[in-house]
This record gives C-alpha cells, sequence and structure tokens, in this order.
C-alpha cells in the first residue's frame, strides 16, 4: 500500500511538471505566432507651424536590403490620413524626404484669430499588406524649416531647424495571443515596446 502511494505521488510530479513545461511551450509559441500582429510604428503629437514654415519628414533605411513604408498625415479632426505618402523600395542605407505645408486655416487664441497653418499629426508605418515590422528597420526624424526667400536676386535662406519629438508605439490586439477577436488599441509605452505577453502577471486580466 505504501509503495503504491510513492508511485502515485511521483506520477503526480512528473504529470505536473510535464504540464508546466508544455504550458510553457504552448505560451511561447502563441507568442512567436502572435509576433506579426504587434505592428511598430513612429507618430508625432500634434505639430502647430507659424506662418513661413513648413514640415520635414525624413526617414533613413538602416537594413542592408530595401524596405517600403507608408508617411501618413492628419489634421486635428482627421481620424483617417488626409495625405500619404508610400516610400517603395529605399534602398539600404538610404535617405527619403517629403515637404509638406499644411493648408492655412483660422486659429483662436484666447481672444484673438489669426490666419495659420493647421495643425498636424503624422505616423510612419508599414505599406498595407506589407512587411509588418518594417519601422523597425527606420531612422526618422521630423523637423519645422522655414526658407527665407532672398531680396534683389539673393539666394534664399534657411533658418535653424527646429527638431519634433517622436514616440515610438505598437498597434497590436487587445486580448489574448493569438489574437482571436476584440479591438486592436494603440500602445506607447517605452517598457512594453514590443508588448510582450510575459510581462503580465499570472491570472491578469486580459481585457
Amino acid at each position: 500500500m505504501k509503495k503504491t502511494l510513492i508511485v502515485i505521488v511521483l506520477l503526480a510530479v512528473v504529470y505536473g511538471i510535464y504540464s508546466a513545461v508544455r504550458a510553457s511551450g504552448a505560451a511561447e509559441r502563441a507568442e512567436a505566432d502572435a509576433r506579426p500582429l504587434f505592428v511598430p510604428i513612429v507618430v508625432t503629437g500634434s505639430v502647430q507651424p507659424v506662418n513661413g514654415q513648413v514640415i520635414l519628414y525624413k526617414a533613413t533605411n538602416m537594413h542592408e536590403n530595401p524596405m517600403n513604408f507608408r508617411l501618413s498625415i492628419y489634421t486635428d479632426t482627421e481620424s483617417v490620413p488626409g495625405v500619404f505618402q508610400d516610400f517603395m523600395k529605399v534602398p539600404g542605407g538610404h535617405s527619403v524626404s517629403y515637404v509638406y505645408e499644411p493648408p492655412t486655416v483660422s486659429l483662436t487664441l484666447g481672444a484673438s484669430t489669426v490666419e495659420a497653418p493647421a495643425s498636424v499629426r503624422a505616423t510612419f508605418g508599414p505599406v498595407p499588406a506589407d512587411d509588418p515590422g518594417a519601422i523597425r528597420k527606420l531612422v526618422v526624424n521630423v523637423q519645422l524649416m522655414r526658407v527665407n526667400p532672398g531680396a534683389n536676386g539673393a539666394p534664399s535662406t534657411l533658418d535653424a531647424p527646429i527638431i519634433v519629438p517622436l514616440e515610438h508605439c505598437n498597434f497590436e490586439p487587445r486580448g489574448f495571443v493569438p489574437y482571436t477577436g476584440g479591438r486592436w488599441y494603440w500602445n506607447c509605452a517605452p517598457d512594453m515596446f514590443p508588448l510582450d505577453e510575459k510581462w503580465r502577471m499570472p491570472g491578469q486580466n486580459r481585457r
């Protein structure tokens, strides 16, 4: 009887270890399968140019192979980009740029209303149906620029640029991995880039 009990206990321990190892392996496989669902992007906040300024967007492909990406530009009232530009097959080590001059709008500041360029925000993201991790290979910067036309035939000059701060974010599924339903959302927490399910505590709600 005693030997039988020992055997049962040993079997229970072995089964417990097997189950833990199997569950760990399943979680790692699930995360690997879900990796393409976490789409990294680079975003700017809403930028307010002043009269005479334009916005210069620059990106450098740091990978050895050509890559594609999309620059999308939104005004403060747009949920879909009013302007976008696809950059296709950018060679490794090469930089591309895009100059945008926002439309003029009426801007109210306190009791005053002035005519000024519209404030805009932008995202650097993958081209739809292309590599979802493309932005991992990209270094970008955004600058506010002003061109001073030369008088009496003199050459035009540039003011010193103003660098616009950038953020890395993920567009990712809100729910259990692998993604089976639910909403997508933006995650711009730097310590969760990219979000890894391992950071969650056991039993934590995954809503």
